[in-house]
């Protein structure tokens, strides 16, 4: 378990999955989140691939937790290249756990656990120029923004920008 100031990131139970499967059903959120076109699914789908995942080292997820265990949402640090020393970061909280200011913990913890635990060098993050909440909250980690990939993402009928950031380890504190 890594713990922060007021977030903590622990293992993803069976339990986890079935409160986490809401934010699946809010099809905007979850549309504008996946790299995958968003189809419906049931808790006991998702359960079943929960229950029938193989451990990945290159993709590894976290549930996300208050301190008082308020399940928050989720994070991720994906796409590991063990060679290059790269990752991508991403997180998904609840609604009601947004606007809330957990999100930079969330990264930093991510980042700590990608710099320190898995000797990483960068990290990359990408999201939807409209997510003005990720950007502030990438920024104040200190993530720089590296560019914009022009109306990049096929977000419920429209074409969206999405904007890149880069760490490095020796940036991060």
């Amino acid at each position: 378990m890594l713990r922060g100031d007021r977030v903590l990131l622990r293992a993803i139970t069976k339990d986890d999955v079935i409160a986490l499967h809401r934010m699946h059903d809010d099809v905007e959120t979850a549309a504008g989140a996946m790299v995958e076109p968003w189809v419906p699914e049931t808790v006991e789908q998702a359960v079943a691939r929960y229950e029938h995942r193989d451990s990945d080292p290159a993709n590894v997820g976290f549930a996300v937790e208050s301190l008082s265990g308020e399940l928050l949402g989720s994070g991720a640090v994906w796409g590991i290249d063990t060679l290059n020393r790269n990752g991508h970061l991403g997180i998904t909280l609840l609604a009601e756990a947004r606007g809330r200011g957990y999100a930079p913990g969330v990264l930093w913890l991510l980042c700590d656990y990608a710099f320190r635990i898995r000797g990483l060098h960068r990290l990359g993050l990408e999201t939807l120029a409209t997510n003005t909440a990720m950007i502030a909250s990438a920024e104040k980690v200190g993530f720089r923004r590296e560019g914009t990939l022009r109306e990049h993402a096929w977000v419920a009928g429209a074409f969206v920008d999405e904007v890149l950031f880069g760490l490095l380890a020796a940036e991060f504190s």
